[in-house]
């Protein structure tokens, strides 16, 4: 009892002393509850929105040819800036081992799907290679999904597998990051007429869920509507 007790003294100096940072706007963070784990209310509430589902779309349609899209409707909560704070999130969430984090930002996600009228049967997050996994011990995307059905109440169907290892993205254009995705990932079960939340981190150019999109509806699901965190 007395080295328990003890180690909590210790923890409340250490706070004291040496207050958690705010991710975004490296403030210290007050011992209150906030709406994210380690990020101030206020931050959050600061970062740029994304655009309209329907601007969303739009950009979708520059990158990818209208008659081929299967990416029925497209959502996400924050756009990246140059000020930098949301892929500063974003950074965190895919490489900073933020799995608390990720599943709490779902959540977020989740409660605004719900009160902007989004249906869907199943959350289906975008997979990584499993050599993707081992290196960073969890998928972000299935994290954040997995917040995102336990807001919506609807079940979580981790059903698209990657069947070769594509590497990162970033520094793709569009043309070459459909070509680098084209193929790499594939359904796992039937999802005759069901009605698809696929879930990620972050939406650039659509290619990867495009590709996800494209093995959903060739199992059998009746369509695709996206879910981001934030949008490039």
């Amino acid at each position: 009892m007395f080295r328990a007790l003890a180690r909590n003294i210790v923890r409340a100096f250490d706070i004291v002393l040496f207050p958690p940072h705010c991710l975004l706007s490296g403030m210290p963070l007050h011992d209150t509850a906030t709406l994210l784990p380690g990020i101030d209310d206020v931050a959050w509430f600061n970062l740029p929105p994304a655009p309209s589902s329907d601007a969303l779309l739009s950009m979708l349609a520059r990158h990818h040819d209208r008659d081929t899209l299967l990416i029925s409707d497209v959502h996400a909560l924050v756009a990246i800036d140059q000020e930098g704070a949301a892929l500063a999130l974003v950074h965190a969430l895919k490489y900073g081992g933020r799995s608390t984090l990720a599943a709490a930002c779902g959540r977020v996600l989740g409660e605004v799907m719900s009160d902007r009228g989004v249906t869907c049967d199943a959350v289906v997050p975008v997979p990584i290679h499993r050599a993707r996994y081992r290196e960073r011990g969890y998928n972000q995307a299935e994290r954040i999904a997995s917040g995102v059905a336990t807001a919506m109440d609807i079940p979580l169907r981790d059903v698209l597998r990657r069947t070769r290892y594509t590497g990162t993205q970033t520094s793709l254009n569009a043309i070459t990051r459909r070509s680098n995705v084209a193929g790499s990932i594939v359904a796992t079960q039937r999802l005759s007429g069901q009605r698809i939340l696929l879930v990620d981190d972050v939406l650039t150019t659509g290619s990867t869920l495009q590709a996800c999109a494209i093995p959903l509806i060739e199992a059998g699901a009746r369509h695709v509507t996206v879910a981001t965190i934030a949008v490039a």
